[in-house]
């Protein structure tokens, strides 16, 4: 006989700290929510549903995480082979409580405490799980050699920048020579300095991002295509360019999504388009048409801040952006993001780069308060 089961990991930002949930069930052992699948669902449905039953935690499934096959005896149906199912899951409401007539307890805990209390008091084959969960949010556990690898891993997501008006040729240099050696995903500089970075990562795997209109936005929409096709022709993979955020701010959307699709015409074929929304200014509503104006003009992604306005990236605002685009669309987090915890907290949102000048900072553990740059 077969059966099949699913549940998952789920995880919530709580005041930018990640935490994971445990159940404990009624045998006193750590374990996942999870349950048998009933008739005329999917495995999708059963694993929210079952969260939901046991831990009063509505949830949304954000990947799959793993699939564990074991056999066991039942008193009357002799072998049963079990399939269960996990997926990683993203809280989104309801309240803390457990099903008392199917576990003991449920609770919150910081990543760290979730992993120990997996490994003093959590069935085996949970421990994979878990474990791809964690390296899923970018999660340290307890190993140097993980937290080697996690920082790799966050590095690869960092776009090194340097935008302020008194760079010098050698200090933006340095910004390359610290891409190379931390393995960031590009550097991100004023497009007059993409011939510069070219030449000094060649070899390194490196990407070049430039920056288009900025950090105001209003520049002539030729003006800013002919500055990314500049920056293309010399080598830039990626252009970030800024919203005309004046022109969204009066309603005039289609001004707005022209000016991003010449842009990103002007680069087809040779660099992907990042719209900087300057989301200080913006109100929800705006927030939500402009991720859908960038999607309707052909943009590869949504960025929430040049760094030089109002506020800057917030768990919330990536969150929202992430929910206002399609999956095809990716969400970039700069401004304010400086230390490890805020990096981590931007990723579990659905950050997918970050924009920051303080990537060696982040990647060294540094606290927000030690780390350099203001971007």
């Amino acid at each position: 006989m077969k059966e099949i089961s699913a549940g998952g990991v789920v995880y919530r930002v709580n005041e930018g700290h990640t935490q994971i949930q445990l159940i404990m069930d009624r045998y006193g052992k750590i374990t996942l929510p999870k349950g048998k699948m009933e008739p005329g669902e999917t495995v999708e449905q059963t694993a929210l549903r079952e969260i939901r039953e046991e831990t009063g935690i509505d949830g949304r499934i954000v990947s799959v995480l793993e699939r564990v096959d074991y056999r066991y005896e039942h008193p009357k149906l002799g072998h049963v082979d079990k399939e269960v199912h996990y997926y990683l899951v993203e809280a989104t409401g309801g309240e803390l409580k457990a099903q008392v007539e199917e576990i003991n307890g449920v609770e919150w805990l910081e990543p760290h405490e979730a992993w120990a209390r997996q490994k003093q008091a959590g069935y085996d084959n949970n421990d994979s799980v878990l474990k791809r969960a964690l390296e899923a949010l970018h999660i340290v556990t307890d190993a140097d050699k993980e937290a080697s690898a996690d920082s790799r891993r966050v590095a690869a997501y960092i776009d090194h920048t340097l935008l302020k008006a008194d760079a010098t040729p050698e200090a933006i240099g340095r910004l390359c020579d610290e891409a190379r050696e931390y393995g960031f995903y590009s550097v991100c500089v004023g497009s007059a300095w993409v011939p510069l970075c070219i030449r000094r990562l060649a070899g390194s795997g490196v990407r070049v991002s430039a920056v288009v209109g900025f950090p105001l936005g209003n520049s002539l929409s030729e003006a800013k295509a002919l500055e990314a096709a500049h920056a293309a022709d010399h080598g830039a993979s990626d252009i970030d360019m800024v919203l005309a955020v004046g022109a969204l701010l009066a309603g005039d959307e289609a001004y707005v999504r022209e000016d991003i699709r010449k842009v990103v015409e002007a680069v087809k074929g040779r660099a992907i388009v990042k719209v900087i929304l300057e989301t200080g200014y913006l109100n929800e509503d705006q927030k939500r048409t402009a991720c859908r104006l960038a999607e309707e003009a052909g943009a590869h992604f949504v960025k929430t801040s040049t760094g030089f306005g109002p506020g800057g990236a917030t768990v919330e605002d990536v969150k929202l952006m992430r929910a206002a685009v399609s999956p095809s669309v990716e969400v970039k987090a700069s401004g304010g993001v400086r230390d490890w915890a805020t990096a981590q907290a931007m990723i579990a949102a659905g950050a997918t780069r970050l924009g920051t000048s303080s990537g060696v900072a982040i990647v060294g553990g540094a606290n927000a308060g030690t780390a350099s740059g203001g971007y």
